[in-house]
């Protein structure tokens, strides 16, 4: 919370790539993001994703966004690259 200077904790976030990281956070009331792309729940090294065909990829890819917002993610995302401009519309 420091880096960006967030000061109250009411206003925080939580990014993370496992269905643990979501929870944590909604159990705690505040806003989860879920990271498609962070392997934990892919179940996968970033090479076998990548060795993936297009269609393979997607499938991955909308399992875990089901499985976040089963959880009860807020918002999911690819990448934690994604994460500045989804904060800024937050």
């Amino acid at each position: 919370m420091e880096a960006p200077g967030v000061t109250d904790a009411r206003r925080a976030a939580k990014a993370g790539d496992t269905v643990s990281d979501i929870r944590e956070r909604k159990n705690a009331g505040r806003i989860s993001i879920g990271v498609i792309e962070g392997f934990s729940e892919m179940a996968m090294a970033q090479d076998e994703s990548e060795a993936l065909g297009t269609d393979e990829q997607a499938a991955a890819r909308e399992r875990v966004e089901s499985v976040f917002r089963a959880a009860g993610a807020d918002a999911v995302i690819g990448t934690f690259a994604e994460l500045p401009a989804l904060l800024r519309q937050l």
